[in-house]
């Protein structure tokens, strides 16, 4: 028999982990859409952005506020990797960009092992087991915070693509 009890806070912790994946894909999707490359790299990158909030965060930076440096960092790395090495070794061709997005994968993966190791790391704030109660779920406090922050993000790439002449452009 389904129980409301489980079912509610099982459907929260769903949402707020697809808002997540959504933001993900979002990116992937914009990639795809707008330059025809299927960028095996986006993962790779992503783990970069989050270990550089990790090395911020151990030398004391809030997590949340470690990402206004880490967030303009990914695009100028995203801008350099697509500079200098896509569009230099692509020549036109999408099984090229196939082949160089994904040995991209594995250098910076590799690259990220040899930095930080193999070891699991997390990020302890004081607010790290804090939870919301929303009805009869509780939901993780940085959960809620990625879910809103996801859900921004997403309406602010709405705006921008539906309202501005650069969004009318891609």
């Amino acid at each position: 028999m389904l129980d409301f009890n489980i079912l509610f806070p099982s459907v929260l912790n769903g949402l707020t982990t697809g808002a997540i994946y959504a933001l993900v894909a979002l990116g992937l999707t914009l990639i795809y859409g707008v330059l025809h490359i299927i960028n095996f790299a986006h993962g790779a990158s992503l783990m970069v952005a989050l270990y550089a909030v990790y090395a911020l965060a151990q030398w004391g930076v809030d997590p949340y506020w470690a990402l206004l440096p880490v967030v303009p960092g990914m695009f100028a790395l995203g801008y350099v990797l697509q500079r200098v090495v896509i569009n230099r070794s692509s020549h036109g061709r999408d099984e090229n960009i196939l082949l160089v997005t994904l040995g991209l994968s594995i250098v910076l993966e590799n690259l990220a092992l040899l930095v930080f190791s193999s070891d699991t790391r997390t990020i302890d704030t004081p607010y790290t087991l804090s939870t919301v109660e929303i009805g009869p779920a509780f939901i993780a406090y940085p959960k809620v915070v990625a879910f809103f922050g996801a859900l921004a993000c997403c309406a602010l790439l709405y705006a921008v693509v539906a309202r501005t002449r650069l969004g009318r452009a891609i």
